[in-house]
């Protein structure tokens, strides 16, 4: 891990208070939005609309918020942040976020609501590693060399995780020689045929809460 990845983010006591009030308002569907900063440090929220066509356990945030991202670089910021709610679950990506990691310059903040009385925050960089010219052979020794479960019901996508520490699958090792646990392995499945492999690294950054 390098030393940007080990770095806190910082996250101002007001913008922490925010996201957890937008997720308890939403509940029991997830919430999103973005933060605007620079580098590794937030300094103002912008509450983003779900426009997911289920939202009790999936986001996407709108697109006129998204795109607020120029607005923030055209002054010298960026969109550092985006973020959204579990409102069951722990505050860990989904194998559904990890496919929607549109975004690795962004950190993604997920706050779990598992707990309402104790909210979570936990911060997050997903690398999406695209897997091209892999082989029939190679595409058949994955599907059977490791388990998948498929990520939404009916959507033909598919994850296995590696947690931290945990032995990478043999089928998977030589596509994912560059990439260190915890990780996704995802793919979709256009019928018989896998398409779109992808490894998506996560990687955690600690939260420090300012003033």
């Amino acid at each position: 891990m390098s030393q940007l990845e080990a770095q806190s983010v910082k996250l101002p006591q007001h913008i922490y208070d925010e996201i957890v009030a937008h997720a308890r308002a939403g509940k029991p569907e997830e919430i999103c939005g973005v933060l605007r900063g620079r580098g590794l440090e937030a300094f103002e929220l912008i509450r983003g609309r779900n426009v997911a066509s289920e939202r009790i356990d999936n986001y996407d945030v709108d697109p006129q918020t998204l795109l607020l991202q120029f607005k923030f670089e055209e002054a010298g910021d960026a969109m550092m942040g985006i973020y959204h709610s579990h409102p069951v679950s722990v505050a860990y990506p989904s194998a559904t976020d990890a496919w929607n990691a549109h975004y690795p310059d962004s950190i993604y903040f997920i706050c779990s609501l598992e707990f309402d009385h104790a909210p979570v925050i936990r911060a997050f960089r997903m690398h999406t590693h695209f897997v091209d010219d892999i082989t029939a052979a190679q595409a058949a020794a994955v599907r059977a060399g490791a388990r998948f479960f498929e990520i939404r019901p009916n959507s033909s996508v598919y994850a296995h995780y590696v947690a931290e520490d945990a032995p990478v699958p043999t089928a998977i090792a030589p596509l994912a020689a560059s990439v260190q646990p915890p990780l996704y392995v995802e793919y979709f499945a256009d019928g018989a045929e896998l398409a779109d492999l992808r490894i998506i690294e996560i990687l955690e950054h600690p939260v420090a809460v300012t003033a």
